[in-house]
């Protein structure tokens, strides 16, 4: 009987029913248990406070030994800050050794101490603001190799503007006229070319600037005094007279301790029609032909105005004055006149000019001369050298295949005979 149930459909689809029934159980709990761990990791990824720890779970706390540290290395730093200053003060504070100890005395130790730290450290800055040097030029050259006046001149935007672009780097534009200007000048002055560049930078653009040097001096920021972040040319330490001294420099910050020594330039920024430098020749070669005691009177005057067109305007009134005299003493010795009218002697058609003019024509005249000899002077130097040259060439009896052969030949190389002079004879192989 109980054969035949088990074999009976009734007990094969029972059986059946409950396989499945267990085969599907387990999936769908873990499956429903993946489906909340998802759920919970994306609310904990979307949710805004930060990550927290299960229930329970502390941070650990800080080692009582890393706390120490900190303290250790605060302290210690503290500690060397107070020492070093105490140090300082104790060493920049001690008394002063040339009498200065006076205005000290009624103020207790410390603070006596104190504004002894901060007056050594108020001389060191002037020392660190003043010129290298007490004098920034030699004494004056005996008379007659001397100039009489001093003419300091500016190198930036004043003989020179300088750009730079990543292409081409630094570029230096000479201003128009420079080389005429230095030229002539000299005649006159003693030229001082001061800049306040540092001279690694700046000798390398006078150097081509003035290979014939011209300017007899040349001085750099070395030489300046620094005052409320300029960079200023202080002329007293030129050891030469103010009163000889002329300044010319586009920026009228540098000369701001001698401003009536200056003349404030126009700057030069590349134009190449510019006349800003030439345009001073007849005020300056004027003042060198006249020979003032003092030519800081004369500076003053032109003061704030253009200089050269206000010399312009000057000259042609002293010209006109002079032509309306001319004319009233002719007009005084008409008989004279008649009786040179009636030897015939030639009259003169105009006024004779005048004294400056008649230097200046001369100056001028002997300027020209000069220059031309030393054009041809350094010619036929240059002729001569090639000549030499050429002679040299001819002398040269090897030619370069018989260089070669012997070289090929192993032969010892013998140079060629001088004019004259026997062949030598090689050595025997």
């Amino acid at each position: 009987m109980l054969r035949s149930f088990l074999r009976s459909p009734v007990c094969r689809q029972r059986a059946t029913f409950a396989r499945s029934f267990t085969s599907k159980a387990p999936s769908e709990s873990t499956s429903n248990a993946a489906h909340q761990l998802a759920e919970e990791a994306l609310a904990q990824k979307t949710s805004k406070g930060k990550a927290t720890l299960p229930k329970g779970d502390r941070k650990p706390a800080k080692a009582s030994g890393e706390k120490d540290s900190h303290w250790k290395a605060y302290a210690l730093g503290t500690g060397a800050v107070t020492g070093g200053a105490l140090g300082a003060l104790f060493y920049y504070g001690r008394p002063f050794e040339d009498g200065r100890e006076d205005k000290y005395v009624s103020e207790d130790p410390f603070s006596a101490a104190y504004h002894r730290c901060r007056d050594r450290y108020q001389e060191f800055q002037n020392k660190m603001s003043e010129p290298m040097w007490d004098k920034l030029l030699p004494d004056p050259l005996p008379e007659p190799y001397q100039r009489p006046f001093t003419l300091v001149i500016n190198l930036d935007d004043t003989l020179v503007h300088s750009t730079w672009d990543p292409k081409h780097g630094w570029r230096h534009a000479k201003r128009p006229g420079v080389d005429y200007f230095l030229a002539y000048m000299s005649q006159f002055f003693e030229i001082v070319i001061f800049t306040s560049q540092t001279s690694m930078n700046a000798m390398p653009i006078l150097e081509k600037l003035d290979p014939y040097q011209y300017s007899m001096y040349r001085l750099y920021r070395e030489a300046t005094r620094y005052v409320d972040g300029k960079y200023v040319k202080d002329l007293s330490h030129l050891n030469r007279d103010l009163s000889k001294v002329i300044i010319m420099d586009s920026n009228p910050d540098a000369f701001s301790m001698q401003p009536e020594n200056g003349i404030e330039l126009k700057p030069f920024k590349g134009d190449p029609n510019d006349n800003g430098l030439l345009s001073y020749i007849p005020f300056l070669e004027a003042v060198g032909m006249m020979n003032p005691d003092d030519v800081r009177p004369i500076l003053k005057n032109f003061h704030g105005k253009d200089i050269p067109q206000q010399w312009a305007q000057w000259e042609k009134a002293m010209n006109e004055q002079h032509r309306l005299q001319w004319e009233q003493e002719r007009k005084s010795t008409s008989k004279r006149n008649l009786r040179t009218l009636l030897s015939g002697a030639p009259q003169e058609e105009g006024p004779p000019p005048t004294q400056l003019d008649a230097m200046r024509k001369q100056m001028r005249e002997a300027f020209a001369a000069e220059h031309e000899q030393m054009r041809q002077q350094q010619d036929e130097m240059m002729k001569r050298e090639m000549e030499e040259q050429k002679a040299k060439m001819k002398e040269m009896k090897m030619t370069v295949w018989d260089l070669m052969t012997q070289v090929s030949s192993g032969q010892p190389i013998v140079p060629p005979p001088n004019s004259g002079e026997a062949p030598q004879q090689q050595p025997p192989q």
